[in-house]
């Protein structure tokens, strides 16, 4: 058997294998896998723990699931708001996690948040490169790369995004901080 095979969804580099995916965030068990121990290596040292919020944008809007499941379609929506901030607003870390959270608390009760076309192929970095990187120095600027990677990829529907960004901080009042 191959050691690794194309996620279907990214388009990455995916470990070989059966298992368990995630809920809604489409992707091959391997590529799952991969995700969940970058995850673990975030949330367990400190070198890497930094970069858990491009991470996590990163991989679930190269994941983007059903169109028809609701939760599919409002996590994309939320991490892309989310990316938008931090790479056309130059919005920093905290205060972007800070407005994830608020933006889908809004969400909930707006629904804003649509379909968005989803897209055929990712060019750039994926969930492989991280999980392949062993050097904790280039873990962060290799996740923000991807991260804007992936934010790159959208950027047929960064018109409809900047709407629903726009909207949130009119209706909320929110406070950015940059």
């Amino acid at each position: 058997m191959e050691e690794y095979k194309p996620c279907f969804s990214c388009g990455a580099k995916a470990l070989n294998f059966e298992g368990n995916c995630h809920e809604y965030m489409l992707s091959s068990p391997g590529c799952y896998e991969m995700f969940t121990e970058v995850l673990e290596k975030e949330y367990s040292d400190f070198r890497y723990s930094k970069a858990h919020h491009y991470t996590v944008d990163a991989y679930a809007t190269q994941h983007p699931g059903d169109v028809t499941n609701q939760k599919a379609i409002n996590s994309v929506g939320i991490h892309l708001v989310s990316l938008y901030f931090l790479f056309e607003k130059s919005m920093n870390l905290d205060s972007a996690a800070e407005l994830k959270m608020a933006f889908a608390q809004f969400n909930k009760t707006h629904k804003m948040v649509q379909p968005l076309q989803k897209l055929e192929k990712f060019n750039g970095l994926t969930i492989f490169d991280i999980w392949d990187n062993e050097k904790p120095e280039h873990h962060f600027e290799l996740s923000k790369i991807w991260a804007k990677s992936s934010w790159d990829a959208w950027a047929k529907e960064r018109i409809t995004i900047e709407k629903w960004a726009l909207h949130f901080l009119e209706e909320t009042g929110f406070n950015i901080k940059y």
